[in-house]
C-alpha cells in the first residue's frame, strides 16, 4: 500500500494528487460512472473496469464489510451535489494522466472532520479493475477512526459543510479542536 499525503505547507498541488474536486486529464477512452444514476447506493466493486470520467468521481460511503469481497457500498456525487458533512467518508477516483499504456486510476480516501477533507490514502497507477479492494482497508481505518472520535465526544461538524471542488477545504491532518472533545460531567477541565 502505497498511501502519501502532502506535507501540511506544500499544499495539494505541491503533492501531485489532484485537489479536491480538480480537473484529472485527458479521458481514458473507458465508459465511466453514468451521471444520471439515481440516488440509490451502488456496489462499489460493480465499477470494476469502469474508468472514471475526466473529472473524476466522487463515492460517499454508505457501507463497507472491511473482509476483502465483502459489501462495499456507496452513492455517486453528482456534478451539483459536490459537498458532504462532517463525519462522511469518500472515496474520490480519476484519471491517472501520469501512467503511459493501459488506462490506470488514481483513488484517494477521504474523511470529512470540521469542514474540512482529511486525507486517509492515495494510490496511484491502479488498474480500473483493482482499485476499489485496493482503497478498502483505507475506508475501514477512516470509518473507524470517524466511529472513535463520535463515541469519544469528537465535534466532527455533522451540520457543517464541505465543498469538494474547494481545494482549500483539504487539510492534511485532523483539524485543531476536533479531538478535544467535551469533559465529562464532575470531572475538571484538563
Amino acid at each position: 500500500m502505497t498511501a502519501s499525503s502532502p506535507g501540511p505547507e506544500a499544499g495539494l498541488a505541491d503533492s501531485g494528487l489532484p485537489a479536491p474536486g480538480g480537473p484529472a486529464g485527458p479521458d481514458s477512452g473507458m465508459p465511466g460512472i453514468p451521471d444520471d444514476l439515481d440516488r440509490d447506493d451502488l456496489d462499489v466493486l460493480s465499477l470494476a473496469g469502469l474508468a472514471p470520467p475526466p473529472d473524476g468521481d466522487w463515492l460517499l460511503v454508505t457501507s463497507l464489510d472491511s473482509q476483502p469481497g465483502g459489501g462495499f457500498t456507496a452513492q455517486h456525487l453528482h456534478r451539483h451535489e459536490l459537498h458532504a458533512h462532517g463525519g462522511d467518508v469518500l472515496v474520490r477516483v480519476t484519471p491517472d494522466t501520469g501512467s503511459p499504456g493501459q488506462p490506470k486510476v488514481r483513488a484517494q480516501v477521504w474523511a470529512v472532520m470540521g469542514g474540512r477533507l482529511v486525507l486517509a490514502g492515495s494510490w496511484d497507477r491502479q488498474s480500473p479493475d483493482d482499485w476499489a479492494e485496493q482503497v478498502r482497508p483505507a475506508v475501514a481505518f477512516a470509518m473507524g477512526v470517524i466511529t472513535e472520535l463520535e463515541e469519544s465526544g469528537a465535534d466532527l461538524g455533522p451540520s457543517r459543510l464541505a465543498r469538494l471542488d474547494d481545494p482549500d477545504a483539504a487539510t492534511v491532518g485532523v483539524p485543531f479542536g476536533i479531538t478535544a472533545g467535551r469533559t465529562a460531567a464532575g470531572q475538571p477541565a484538563g
